[in-house]
């Protein structure tokens, strides 16, 4: 029979949360693995999953808000789904145990993502026979020939009453199919919330199929040896991958997800907005040219600029350079410094200088947050104004600040929705 496995539903966090508030378990698993800010008070630096000793923890984007405990499940699922999306758009090196700068476990969690989708459009594995019957199926001509004895008709010609035939079935009853059920068994305890957002199984009808006593690995790559069908190929493969990487030991911890967020957070926001003609434009912002003693050119354009989002409304001749800043951005001390204020004031003054953008552009700074606190940046002369009446220098437009709901966004870019009315604040006038 099946192991015997307990249904685990997530408690949900967010990150930036101090790692003195959190579970002890879920303390040591980020501890371990440096997934925390450094300085005195240590916070999480993290967003993704954790599965240990029976116990599930989501990480949420930073400034998400109170959580609805009806929504909690859906936002954990969502936020997971970006994750992973993210891993797959995102061009990140991916590995269970390194998945490279500030990734842990996305390969992982792609490949149980996968096996759940198969599983839910394609059921069990079957695996496909050649049954051979008298007079029903297809004709085997080979076999007939050679076995059936013809009868002339009143042409003479020779006539085959009976024939040998070939019926193509589909039998489930394999020890493969068995994997297969005792691993969709495993992910549907652990993972279906996270797949479908609701606490309901989806294998409800595995409970017949024996746990399997072989070496599991070892039979599937036999089987893969004779299967030709891109699903069974595919599917195969991915049973091995999960089998190889992962226990199945219920106490060793799953741990997947990104240690830093504002990479994703910039990508999600690529996508979801509109008018976004980021790579066209980076293509051709200025690069810096270094002029040797000897007075020889010599370009550097794997050092040029790179926006994060430009924005390009061309019936209405609006643009827009925005920055996607992870950060609180709450008060002054938790908002960007001064090379992000600089870098972005520059790419303004560069954008400005090319013929394919109108000349009025417009700065931003986009946050993640259900409340807005700062209105924007400017500039200021040193010598006159005081605090209550600064003297703003005119020659360096104002960065604009927006805040926008992280769920929103990625509930957006899950489901591949361009959000309209967020396009329209960052471009408006």
């Amino acid at each position: 029979m099946a192991m015997k496995m307990t249904r685990v539903m997530p408690s949900v966090y967010t990150d930036r949360t101090l790692l003195a508030d959190l579970p002890k378990g879920v303390r040591q698993q980020l501890s371990v693995r440096g997934l925390h800010t450094t300085g005195e008070f240590k916070k999480a630096s993290f967003v993704g999953v954790i599965i240990d000793s029976g116990s599930t923890s989501v990480f949420l984007p930073r400034s998400v808000g109170e959580v609805p405990s009806e929504r909690r499940l859906q936002y954990a699922c969502s936020t997971l789904k970006a994750v992973s999306r993210y891993s797959r758009e995102g061009n990140v090196y991916v590995d269970s145990s390194d998945d490279g700068e500030g990734e842990q476990g996305l390969e992982q969690l792609e490949t149980v993502f996968t096996l759940l989708e198969d599983y839910q459009q394609n059921g069990i594995y079957s695996r496909r026979l050649s049954v051979r019957k008298r007079n029903s199926g297809r004709v085997d001509w080979g076999r007939t020939l050679k076995r059936i004895t013809p009868y002339p008709d009143s042409a003479g010609t020779p006539v085959y009453i009976d024939y040998h035939g070939v019926i193509k079935q589909y039998a489930d009853s394999c020890e493969v199919a068995a994997i297969h059920a005792s691993v969709i068994r495993e992910l549907d305890l652990r993972f279906s919330w996270l797949f479908s957002g609701d606490i309901h199984p989806i294998a409800v009808d595995l409970s017949d199929y024996p746990e399997p006593k072989v070496d599991k690995v070892a039979r599937l790559r036999k089987e893969l040896s004779i299967s030709y069908s891109d699903r069974d190929v595919r599917l195969l493969k991915l049973l091995i991958r999960y089998l190889e990487r992962q226990s199945g030991d219920e106490r060793s911890a799953f741990v997947a997800g990104l240690e830093k967020f504002h990479f994703c957070w910039e990508h999600m926001l690529g996508r979801v907005l509109n008018y976004n003609v980021t790579p066209k434009i980076n293509s051709i912002l200025p690069a810096p040219v270094y002029i040797n003693t000897e007075g020889k050119e010599l370009s550097a354009n794997e050092k040029s600029m790179r926006t994060d989002i430009i924005l390009h409304d061309p019936s209405s001749e609006r643009c827009a350079v925005a920055d996607a800043k992870y950060y609180a951005a709450t008060i002054v001390k938790n908002s960007p410094g001064w090379s992000d204020i600089v870098k972005q004031l520059f790419y303004e003054k560069a954008l400005s200088t090319l013929s394919e953008i109108p000349e009025s552009i417009k700065n931003v700074f986009i946050f993640p947050g259900v409340e807005a606190h700062l209105k924007e940046v400017k500039l200021r002369s040193r010598d006159t104004g005081s605090s209550d009446s600064y003297d703003f220098i005119e020659g360096f437009k104002p960065i604009y600040c927006i805040y926008v709901a992280p769920m929103e966004v990625i509930e957006n870019y899950v489901s591949g929705k361009k959000m309209v009315r967020l396009t329209e604040q960052v471009l408006a006038s």
